[in-house]
C-alpha cells in the first residue's frame, strides 16, 4: 500500500464543494474557511482522522491565501453583510503560514464583522497571538478536552502536546490583546468526567469569555470518517443535558445556553445549488482526495464564478490519475458539498 500523503497547494480551483478546503456555508450568517487539512495531532476521538499518523489519509491540503481571500468576498456579499467567518477545518488552522495575513483580509471584507477560530493554540506564541489580534481576530475557540498533562498527551497521541502551554497561551490573549477566548472541550464519557470542571474552574479564574460564553461544552459524536476511541460511547442528549446541568449546579456557571443566541446566528440565504444529487456531470480529475479512494476533480464545465463554480469529491475503487476525466454521478449535495461515484472513465 502506498503511504506517502501527498500535499496539494490550492490556487486556480474552485472554493466551494468540498470537506477539504476552502469554504463551508450551512445557511446562516456564520461562513466557515478551511485554509488547511494539516494538523500535527493525532487525536483518538477525532471527527476527521487529522494527523501524520493517519493511515487512511493520503493527502492533504493547502489553500493559498488571495485565491480563499477573492472567493470570499463574493460569498459575504451574497449573505449581506453581519457575517461571521469561522476559521476551522479538517486540521489545526494555526500551522497555516499566511494566517495573520489571511486574518487581516478576511476582516476587511465589507460586510465581516467578526472572525473567529477554533484552535488547539499549543502551536502559536505570545507574539503570534499579538499579531493576530492587531489583524483582527475576534475570538478563538479553545479545543482543550484535559488539564492533566498525561491524559491530554494520551487523547492527542501525541507525546509532544501539553495542555498547560495552550492554558498559557489562551491567558496571555484574554489579558494582554483585545482577543477573547472559549473553551470548547469535547465530554468523553467514562474518560475526562473530572476534567470538565477543572477545566470550566480554569476558564472562570483565567477570565476566558470577555464578550462570548467563557465554555461551550462539546457532545461527543462518532463520525464515520473520525476516530473512534475504545471503550467510549456517545450519549443521547437527554443523558449529555442532564450531566451539563449536574456541572452547572456544582460550578456555579452557566454551561446551557439552549434558548438563547449569545454567538448571534441567524439565518441567510445558502448559496445555490448548481450542482446536485442525481446528476452526471464530466469532471477532471485534479488529484487526491483527503482519504484513500477519493479524488478532487472539477467539472469541465466551470462559470469562472466562485458562487457558482464547484469542487467535486469523486469515490472511485479504481486508482484515476491526475488529468483523466470521468462521467460521475453526484450521489450527495449538502450543504454545497458535492461527492460523486464513477460511472464511466477516460483514460
Amino acid at each position: 500500500m502506498e503511504r506517502r500523503r501527498e500535499v496539494y497547494f490550492v490556487d486556480g480551483l474552485p472554493q466551494i464543494g468540498t470537506r477539504y478546503y476552502g469554504i463551508v456555508d450551512q445557511g446562516t450568517n456564520v461562513v466557515e474557511v478551511r485554509p488547511t487539512s494539516l494538523c500535527p495531532l493525532n487525536c483518538v476521538f477525532c471527527s476527521v482522522a487529522a494527523g501524520p499518523l493517519e493511515p487512511r489519509r493520503w493527502a492533504d491540503f493547502v489553500v493559498r491565501r488571495d485565491a480563499l481571500v477573492e472567493a470570499l468576498k463574493a460569498v459575504v456579499k451574497y449573505k449581506g453583510g453581519g457575517v461571521e467567518v469561522h476559521i476551522d477545518g479538517m486540521g489545526e488552522p494555526a500551522v497555516y503560514n499566511e494566517l495573520v495575513d489571511l486574518v487581516q483580509d478576511m476582516k476587511s471584507i465589507r460586510g465581516v464583522s467578526v472572525v473567529s477560530m477554533q484552535s488547539r493554540m499549543f502551536t502559536l506564541t505570545e507574539r503570534k497571538i499579538e499579531e493576530l489580534a492587531e489583524a483582527g481576530l475576534d475570538r478563538i475557540n479553545l479545543s482543550l478536552d484535559a488539564v492533566e498533562p498525561s491524559l491530554a498527551a494520551k487523547l492527542a497521541n501525541a507525546s509532544y502536546y501539553d495542555p498547560r502551554r495552550a492554558m498559557a497561551l489562551a491567558e496571555y490573549a484574554v489579558g494582554n490583546t483585545s482577543m477573547d477566548v472559549l473553551v470548547s472541550p469535547v465530554w468523553l464519557p467514562g474518560v475526562n468526567d473530572d476534567q470538565i470542571p477543572k477545566i470550566v474552574s480554569w476558564a472562570r479564574a483565567a477570565g476566558l469569555g470577555k464578550r462570548w460564553p467563557p465554555v461551550l461544552i462539546q457532545k461527543y459524536v462518532p463520525h464515520k470518517r473520525g476516530r473512534h476511541p475504545k471503550g467510549v460511547r456517545a450519549v443521547d442528549w437527554g443523558v449529555f443535558w442532564a450531566r451539563i446541568k449536574a456541572w452547572e449546579a456544582q460550578l456555579g456557571i452557566r454551561l446551557d445556553w439552549r434558548g438563547e443566541n449569545p454567538f448571534g446566528v441567524e439565518r441567510r440565504p445558502a448559496l445555490p445549488k448548481t450542482v446536485k444529487a442525481g446528476q452526471r456531470i464530466k469532471v477532471r480529475i485534479v488529484g487526491r482526495g483527503i482519504f484513500r479512494n477519493e479524488y478532487l476533480a472539477v467539472p469541465n464545465k466551470l462559470a469562472d464564478d466562485p458562487l457558482t463554480d464547484r469542487a467535486v469529491t469523486v469515490v472511485s475503487e479504481r486508482p484515476l490519475r491526475p488529468g483523466a476525466e470521468a462521467i460521475v454521478r453526484v450521489v450527495e449535495d449538502e450543504d454545497n458539498i458535492i461527492i460523486a461515484k464513477t460511472e464511466v472513465v477516460f483514460l
